[in-house]
């Protein structure tokens, strides 16, 4: 066997293991946290929660920073849990600001490591699949407009983008700018999530995660369209695309 097949066996290995660990990850502590979740029904409970968080200060606050941007850089890993926790913890808003802040911190990673050890570093993460379906994305006519709405988008797969955006020409601080402006609508349903469930509010928030999550299949629905429909035209409809991206191979 190649050396290049050999690390893509490797590579997807190593993913779908992620995958499972993080799965498990996920059952086990939902099986752990649910009782004390339930808990939050009572006042003095939520009361005690409040305190903890305060007592946490800067530290709590770091630690979640620092799994948001774990999250962003990892791409396979989903946000919403971490999203729910910064509402948790943090309120609405409060949730809000720090999952922008460490996203734009994880982007700026991607960014930095896809520029620096080229197009083996982002494959490690997404398929090369996926990457063909976002070639049009490589256009500069209508890039800018099109990553907008994808992240807009409930649903889409927002760290594959972030993940492929090196491979156009979008400059760091713009794609930031673009991509965590879109977010903000998805962001701000978890963290409200989030909050709720911390004062108790378990029918409510049961009641919008089903409502966001119905708009998330839709979303993906949109998503798969919208990209279709650009891998379809010509690419003369699309405008001379360029020459070659700036990650190096």
């Amino acid at each position: 066997m190649s050396s290049k097949p050999l690390k893509a066996l490797i590579l997807k290995t190593l993913k779908i293991t992620a995958m499972v660990a993080f799965a498990v990850a996920f059952v086990v502590l939902t099986v752990i946290l649910a009782p004390k979740i339930l808990t939050l029904q009572d006042p003095a409970v939520r009361e005690s929660v409040r305190a903890k968080v305060d007592a946490a200060g800067m530290k709590g606050v770091v630690a979640v920073f620092l799994l948001q941007v774990i999250q962003v850089v990892i791409a396979f890993v989903p946000g919403e849990p971490v999203e729910l926790l910064c509402g948790f913890l943090y309120g609405t808003f409060g949730g809000l600001l720090l999952c922008l802040v460490g996203i734009a911190a994880g982007t700026a990673l991607v960014f930095t490591f896809a520029r620096f050890f080229g197009r083996r570093y982002i494959g490690a993460f997404v398929d090369s699949d996926k990457y063909k379906k976002l070639a049009f994305l490589r256009n500069p006519v209508r890039r800018d407009a099109m990553f907008f709405l994808l992240f807009l988008i409930p649903g889409t797969p927002k760290d594959v983008l972030t993940y492929f955006a090196p491979l156009t020409k979008i400059p760091l601080a713009r794609f930031m700018a673009i991509s965590c402006m879109g977010r903000i609508p998805s962001l701000i349903s978890s963290t409200f999530i989030g909050s709720n469930i911390k004062e108790g509010n378990f029918l409510f928030s049961a009641l919008v995660f089903v409502i966001f999550g119905a708009l998330g299949l839709v979303g993906i629905v949109i998503y798969n369209r919208v990209i279709e429909k650009y891998r379809k035209r010509k690419p003369a409809d699309r405008g001379k695309p360029p020459a070659a991206d700036n990650v190096p191979k």
